[in-house]
């Protein structure tokens, strides 16, 4: 079956970002389909900061081998961003 990129997105921000959905049926939330699985994960890696992961776990939404398996998937090099390169530069008087 197509995996559609809609709805992957959707669960992607459903599970990471809201917590209102779940890989697998627990904490009251059906689950999401078994195909769509491993290419949530792809997306979020591609898509997100570690930083994002990290809350999703701490509040639940996803279990340590979700974590796991998802953190395995960012490219090398996906430091956080400092200070620096996301404000911009003080001007000085």
């Amino acid at each position: 079956m197509a995996v559609l990129s809609f709805l992957r997105n959707t669960y992607c921000r459903s599970i990471f970002v809201y917590g209102t959905d779940r890989f697998t049926p627990r904490d009251g939330c059906k689950g999401i389909r078994e195909e769509y699985r491993e290419p949530v994960k792809e997306y979020f890696a591609e898509t997100y900061e570690l930083s994002h992961l990290q809350a999703a776990l701490e509040s639940g939404w996803i279990n340590q081998q979700e974590y796991e398996e998802t953190a395995a998937l960012f490219p090398e090099g996906n430091e956080e961003a400092t200070p620096d390169q996301t404000s911009p530069p003080e001007l000085k008087e």
